[in-house]
Parts: structure tokens; C-alpha cells; sequence
């Protein structure tokens, strides 16, 4: 066995690329040979205009720049273990959703409910599900289930490859842009799917970066970054090769630009179609150049797990009630002073003070959430699922996990390829590492979770994927 040695409500991703090697497994050798594979894919684009999603906006969409889908990959074992790897382009999806999808899919393909991740892009170009209406809610569990049957229906024995790769310029840590916003993981995991004559059949990408580049003033349906990347590699591979991207640990990483000044309104030129198109085609560039060497095989075991865990909750709050109502007030005073004197408009301290009421604003409807109730839960139970594809394991969040603790679970995983689908349907909101809660801002004053979560998080991750290497 080859180890890896390594010395209120939102969470975030990394970077992965799938290509199961031929020449070693992790695992040692497998029981027996011939996997089958299958793909499939559906639009999942309202056909209506309705309201979008993220931004804690209200607009209705006004088109379709480019259109939504649902993705999947089936990969079944010679012993006949079944799994199924679902994206979603859509922001994000509470549990109640992926029972419905899952209990569709397995009635129509025989795949354990267990065994399918189902997971979004989390682009902010995407509908609101909840307010879409009941004809799009079925076109969409119709959608996502035929991509599953699509898959199931078309699987025949086939080679995968998993292995990774880097990108730098991509993804930011946007929380420290000031210094530099090095991403912490710029790891891509690729997969790469074959038939059994080696024919290249599909590609898939996993890496940490919020698809949120496109800011709140967008009105068109889009998959954001993702699109152009996919775009890139289908036209160099071909047009017909399934090719799909599948989120991580992306938490506190978006394409370079603070979260605050998106959510006041800030105009940012990075904001846009030709910037996004950029950062697209950095991750096409980065799969395409190392897509030829990976090594593929028909011959790999498949496994899976499902467990819940309890996770722990914030049990205090940073300020009093008090303090937070006076921060707020205080804000929005130095703003209506700087916005009398004309010579603060379009000035950085205006946007500062536009943020400071944002951020105190935030930080006081948290805090009322949080006094309102006197008798705190302890814990939020979490249901996480690990797939096992040859020498690589996936390990799965429901929510947005900070890159750093998935770079931790990659780091003390005995899997070399460790990689990280996050997104997954159930409880949104940040998972941010410990050391972030000293520092507070957007994405951890909002958080529902303790600074222990972290430590939680890890272990639970490291319970699951042992229990699919034995």
C-alpha cells in the first residue's frame, strides 16, 4: 500500500482532475478486472425567466448566456458495486433535494441511493430552485434523473485515469489579496475516461473556486468560469467528449476580488464575461496539458461509504448584541457624512465605508439570530459519502469548506490521491478553519459553526475514507 506521508451559513472548495493510473493502485493490486462506464448529460435551464440565486439578490433573469446541466458519471466495479458522480449547475441545494434526486435515480437505474454524490458548481448565475415553481422543480429532478439513466443506460467496459495537476492564477484566496491571495491547494484533480479500445470519452475536473465571477448586475443564466473551461477542452478534444467540472473546498476562494465590496455593489472590472472567459481558459489550458499522460486502466476495484456526523455549533458569539447594534449605527453615520462631501465619490474610502455598513450589518443580524434563542444545539448532524475509484478517493462536504481543512484532509489522508468534492446537498454555509475565527469578516461572522468544526470535519473525513481503503 502506497501512504500518503504528511508530516451564519456558508462553506468552500479545491482543485482535482480524475485519471485512475495503470501502473500502481494504492491499494495494491485489484480483485478482479472490467469496470463498465457510463456517461450522461441534460440541460437543467429554466425555460421561464425566474428569480436567480446568490448575492442575496432579487433579480429575475432576463436569458441564457450559456445553459445549465446536470453531469454524471457512472463507474461500476467488476463485483458489481455501482457509483454514480453527479454536478449540478446551480449554486447550492438543501438535503430535501437530493433524496429526491437519489430516490429517482435508483428506482429507474438500481444504484444504491448511498452510492450517488450529487453535488453543485455553486455558480451564482443559476436559479433559485425553491422559487422557481413546481414546473421547473419536476423538469428538474426529471433532468438530473435522466443524466443518471443516460449514464447508466450507455455504460460498457471502459479505462479510467485519475491523477492531478496544478493551476496558479485561477482561484484567489480572496481574504488575502492584500497579500498576494495565494490559493492554499491549486491542486486539479482530472478524470479521464476511455473505452475499452482507449477512445477518449469524457474528462472531469475537480478544483476549489467559487463559479461566482459574473457579480449580482448579471441577468443571464451562466455557468460561470466552468463554462469557458469546458468550452476549451471540447474544442481541442472534441466536441462530443463529455466533459464536466465538479466543486471543492472553495470557501475563501473566488477568481480575485473581496467579497465585501461584490456585495455592496462595487463596480470591478474582473466582474465580467472577458475576465471570466480568461480564467477559464487557464484551467482548459492546465487539463489539456496534462491530460496525455495520464495512464488509464479497465482493472480497479470501486467502493463506497456513507456515515453522519455531528458537528459542532457556535456556542457564543463574539460581541454582545449591544455592541454589534452600535458598530452598525456608528457605520452607517460615517457613511452618510462621507457621502455629503463630493470629493469621496468613486474614492476607495467611500467603497471602504460602504463595506464597513455591510459588514457591521451582517454582523448584527447574526448576532440577533444568535441572542434570539437562549438554548443552543450543540451539534448539526452532517452526512458525508467517500468514493473509491482504483487509487483514488473522493471524499464529499455539503456546503462550503474552506481550502485550507481540505488541503488538511488531503494532507493526512493515507490515499495519495485524496481530493475533495464539496457543495454537496444538505446544510449550506461557511466551513472556515479555526485560525479564521480570529479574524471574523463575511464568511465567518455568518458561520453557524464553532472554531472546533475544523478539527471535527477532518476526522470525520479521515473515518470515511479508511473505511473504503481496508
Amino acid at each position: 500500500m502506497i501512504l500518503r506521508s504528511h508530516g451564519i451559513f456558508q462553506i468552500m472548495s479545491f482543485t482535482a482532475i480524475i485519471i485512475l493510473s495503470a501502473a500502481s493502485y494504492a491499494f495494491g493490486q485489484p480483485k478482479s478486472d472490467g469496470i463498465k462506464v457510463g456517461l450522461g448529460e441534460t440541460v437543467i435551464t429554466p425555460k421561464e425567466n425566474t428569480l436567480m440565486y446568490g448575492f442575496a439578490r432579487s433579480q429575475i433573469s432576463t436569458g441564457t448566456h450559456d445553459d445549465l446541466h446536470a453531469r454524471c458519471l457512472v463507474v461500476e466495479g467488476a463485483d458489481g458495486t455501482k457509483a454514480a458522480l453527479i454536478t449540478l449547475s446551480l449554486c447550492e441545494l438543501e438535503d430535501t433535494w437530493g433524496k429526491r434526486f437519489c430516490a429517482s435515480i435508483s428506482e429507474k437505474t438500481g444504484i444504491p441511493e448511498k452510492n450517488i454524490v450529487i453535488s453543485c458548481t455553486h455558480t451564482h448565475a443559476g436559479p433559485s430552485v425553491e422559487n422557481a415553481g413546481e414546473a421547473y422543480q419536476k423538469f428538474l429532478v426529471e433532468q438530473v434523473t435522466a443524466s443518471a439513466v443516460q449514464a447508466w443506460t450507455n455504460r460498457a467496459p471502459g479505462k479510467i485515469g485519475i491523477s492531478s495537476t496544478e493551476v496558479f492564477e485561477l482561484g484567489r484566496e480572496r481574504r488575502r489579496l492584500l497579500y498576494g491571495g495565494m490559493h492554499p491547494d491549486p491542486e486539479v484533480c482530472i478524470i479521464r475516461v476511455e473505452d475499452a479500445n482507449g477512445k477518449l470519452l469524457g474528462v472531469a475536473f475537480n478544483y476549489g473556486c467559487h463559479a461566482s465571477g459574473l457579480d449580482w448586475s448579471n441577468r443571464l443564466f451562466s455557468e460561470d468560469w466552468p463554462y469557458f473551461a469546458i468550452r476549451g477542452i471540447k474544442k481541442s478534444v472534441g466536441g462530443n467528449v463529455w466533459v464536466a467540472y465538479f466543486q471543492s473546498a472553495e470557501g475563501n476562494i473566488n477568481i480575485g476580488y473581496q467579497a465585501e465590496l461584490s456585495a455592496v455593489g462595487v463596480d470591478m472590472p474582473v466582474r465580467s464575461y472577458r475576465y471570466i472567459e480568461k480564467k477559464g481558459n487557464q484551467m482548459t489550458e492546465a487539463v489539456l496539458g496534462a491530460l496525455p499522460g495520464i495512464k488509464t486502466s479497465g482493472s480497479m476495484e470501486v467502493r463506497t461509504a456513507l456515515d453522519t456526523f455531528d458537528y459542532p455549533l457556535r456556542q457564543s458569539y463574539p460581541i454582545s448584541l449591544d455592541q454589534a447594534e452600535q458598530e452598525a449605527a456608528a457605520a452607517k453615520t460615517k457613511l452618510a457624512d462621507l457621502e455629503k462631501k463630493p470629493e469621496y465619490s468613486g474614492s476607495r474610502t467611500l467603497d471602504k465605508a460602504r463595506v464597513d455598513v455591510f459588514s457591521t450589518g451582517q454582523r448584527l443580524g447574526a448576532a440577533k439570530l444568535f441572542y434570539a434563542n437562549s438554548d443552543h444545539p450543540k451539534t448539526q448532524k452532517i452526512e458525508q459519502q467517500t468514493v473509491r475509484i482504483g487509487d483514488a478517493v473522493f471524499v464529499t462536504f455539503p456546503g462550503e469548506l474552506f481550502a485550507d481543512i481540505g488541503l488538511e484532509i488531503k494532507k493526512q489522508s493515507p490515499v495519495k490521491k485524496t481530493f475533495v468534492i464539496g457543495l454537496t446537498c444538505g446544510p449550506g454555509g461557511y466551513l472556515p478553519s479555526r485560525k479564521e475565527f480570529i479574524d471574523g469578516d463575511y464568511e465567518v461572522d455568518g458561520s453557524p459553526y464553532s472554531p472546533e468544526t475544523e478539527q471535527v470535519c477532518i476526522d470525520s473525513s479521515l473515518k470515511l475514507i479508511k473505511r473504503v481503503v481496508k
